[in-house]
């Protein structure tokens, strides 16, 4: 079931389910760097700045495992995948099951670092105003100031690498987690947005209405040229066009629109910091 669709109690035993999971994540991923070599009690010091070097190696593993082998419908895997991997919309072609577990293990960690940072926060059900929150029903690590759903961004760029494309590298990486850091102390413009969601998608015949946030065009507006572009190109999508300055419609039959609104969503939270 995806989260999506949950009522509150299902939300919330999902989310014991996801906070059940951390410790035996990170655990393996322990294992399974001192398997290749590497000692994971030098490299994973509980910093922010131990966030960059870890994830250029899980891109470099990535990288290496390239697409599933099977179609999700064929993929006798799945039952040992980590629950959000199973909740949430994935599509193929995807990552196959020892990048999800990388990633997992990495999710784990970074809860580690952010935690020792800010003790204050705590594991939730995503909430919000807005029904069509991108996070709703999700497990969110949270403050009164922001919630993020830790596995997000690094699923996306673990599907840039199965695809081959500009998966985000360490330096990235580290700079994400200062950002969520300073989000969830209220502080920086990821706080001062977060009411606003970045898009919007309704589900239309034959197509998907895409709204986007109102300060984007004016303020990023070869940004969002960039995010057409690549959106164009993306498996499963036959065309996008711009009808307005904040509005697309997009043709992707293979696509569901909750994977449309994460993949631009995540697409944004990516590159808005580093657009001038």
């Amino acid at each position: 079931m995806l989260y999506e669709d949950m009522v509150a109690s299902q939300a919330a035993d999902a989310l014991d389910e996801f906070i059940a999971e951390r410790s035996p994540a990170l655990g393996q991923l322990h294992s399974t760097m001192a398997a290749h070599g590497l000692n994971p009690d030098a490299m994973l010091n509980g910093t922010p700045a131990s966030v960059g070097p870890m994830w250029e190696w899980i891109t470099t593993q990535a990288d290496e495992f390239g697409l599933a082998p099977r179609p999700l419908a064929e993929d006798s895997t799945s039952p040992a995948w980590p629950s959000w991997a199973r909740h949430a919309m994935l599509v193929d072609p995807r990552p196959p099951a020892r990048t999800l577990a990388l990633v997992d293990g990495f999710t784990s960690y970074l809860a580690q670092v952010i935690t020792t940072a800010i003790p204050s926060t705590q594991w939730f059900v995503g909430e919000h105003r807005l029904d069509d929150y991108p996070m709703l029903n999700y497990p969110v690590l949270a403050t009164s100031h922001h919630q993020i759903f830790l596995p997000g961004i690094p699923l996306y760029s673990a599907y840039c690498s199965a695809h081959g494309r500009d998966p985000m590298n360490g330096t990235e990486m580290h700079a994400h987690t200062r950002r969520t850091i300073a989000a969830l102390r209220g502080e920086g413009p990821v706080a001062d947005k977060a009411e606003d969601p970045l898009v919007t998608v309704v589900a239309e015949v034959g197509c998907y209405d895409v709204g986007l946030r109102a300060d984007l065009p004016e303020n990023h507006a070869e940004l969002l040229d960039r995010m057409v572009a690549e959106l164009t190109d993306h498996d499963g999508v036959a065309s996008v066009h711009r009808y307005g300055s904040a509005a697309l419609v997009v043709d992707a039959p293979g696509w569901e629109d909750i994977w449309l609104k994460l993949w631009l969503t995540l697409w944004l939270q990516r590159h808005l910091h580093t657009d001038t």
